[in-house]
């Protein structure tokens, strides 16, 4: 069945009853695949098939059409005729991803075709539909330079207050997506683990190895650092900062081993740690960053903090940003009272607890 055309306004909004912290528990319970006609839609069904099939999650397809003249400035005459073409061979083309979607998984897909901005209406669908991931491909028709992010996702980024996955690989997508190395950046808060439970059914699942990683900073001479005894003291400082990393790595290691095929950990040292992050998924050949939405530093006027809007932005892998705040827990940037962020559990709690 042909999926309808749905209007822009009025933007229907309905927060799931069912959204809670993803430290309660591994598991993507509803996926909003955003495809267009360009190569990383088909990336974008590739990874979303695989994390439905990995938590049996449910899973609807999303085109957006975007009105006649939307650029245009003045009186327009619509063309009805070539709308409607454009119609059906969106509707075709999610048909078709649909059936290979449906073949690949072995469950029912749904489908919307939506006409309106692309960005506020992934949001939308996304808030109507309660889906608690949405997965982005890196660019769209328009084929922004590979170096940037696509402007729709861009403003997906700034808006979306789900969990995100961007989609990045070759053009020719492979009909399931198995990743085999996945990096888990950690920053020593609970935030950051919050998503260990997820990241290690992901691995287990497709027997690949997670590798937990701290990135500590490495002191730089500045205007202000400047006395040869105080960077001493301050590298001194990310030396002891090293050796208590890996023990607490070490500490994490032997717990999720539990539900991991394989767990690595690995401490790194650098000046620009967001970077060194996209450095270091490059050079052991990571198929799949796995972090959360904030870190130590929450703040909950973002949907996503810094390390997480860097890595979305700028790695040149498929990156999954899990939500950390519920939505009724984020705030808009200009509310005069921020509350501060609720506090989580240990996803893995020190033995007797």
């Amino acid at each position: 069945m042909a999926p309808s055309v749905q209007s822009a306004s009025p933007l229907r909004v309905q927060a799931s009853s069912r959204r809670g912290l993803p430290n309660q528990g591994p598991g993507i319970r509803h996926i909003l695949v955003c495809v267009d006609r360009s190569p990383s839609s088909e990336l974008c069904l590739a990874y979303a098939v695989s994390l439905a099939n990995t938590f049996d999650s449910t899973v609807t397809l999303l085109y957006v059409m975007r009105p006649p003249h939307e650029d245009r400035v003045g009186p327009q005459t619509t063309d009805a005729l070539g709308w409607e073409i454009d119609r059906q061979e969106a509707s075709a083309y999610l048909e078709r991803l649909e059936k290979e979607a449906t073949r690949t998984s072995g469950r029912r897909i749904g489908v919307r075709l939506e006409q309106g901005r692309p960005a506020e209406r992934i949001v939308a669908v996304t808030r109507e539909l309660g889906a608690d991931l949405a997965v982005l491909g890196s660019h769209g028709e328009s084929g922004e330079a590979a170096w940037s992010l696509g402007s729709t996702a861009q403003q997906v980024l700034a808006t979306a207050r789900c969990s995100v996955l961007i989609a990045r690989g070759s053009a020719v997508a492979p009909s399931f997506a198995s990743p085999k190395r996945i990096l888990v950046p950690l920053d020593g808060s609970l935030r950051t683990e919050s998503v260990l439970p997820t990241a290690a059914g992901i691995a287990s699942a497709h027997g690949a190895e997670l590798l937990l990683v701290h990135v500590v900073a490495e002191p730089l001479a500045t205007g202000v650092l400047v006395a040869s005894e105080d960077v001493a003291l301050a590298r001194e400082l990310a030396t002891r900062l090293e050796s208590r990393a890996a023990t607490y790595l070490e500490a994490l290691r032997d717990k999720v081993a539990r539900d991991a095929p394989s767990v690595r950990t690995l401490v790194a040292r650098q000046a620009d740690t967001r970077q060194s992050l996209i450095e270091l998924a490059e050079r052991e050949r990571i198929d799949l960053v796995v972090l959360s939405a904030h870190g130590s530093t929450c703040n909950v006027a973002r949907p996503f903090g810094s390390v997480s809007q860097y890595l979305l932005t700028h790695a040149t892998v498929p990156v999954l940003v899990l939500q950390d705040l519920p939505e009724s827990e984020l705030r808009q940037a200009g509310d005069a009272d921020p509350q501060p962020a609720p506090p989580l559990r240990a996803s893995y709690p020190p033995e007797g607890v």
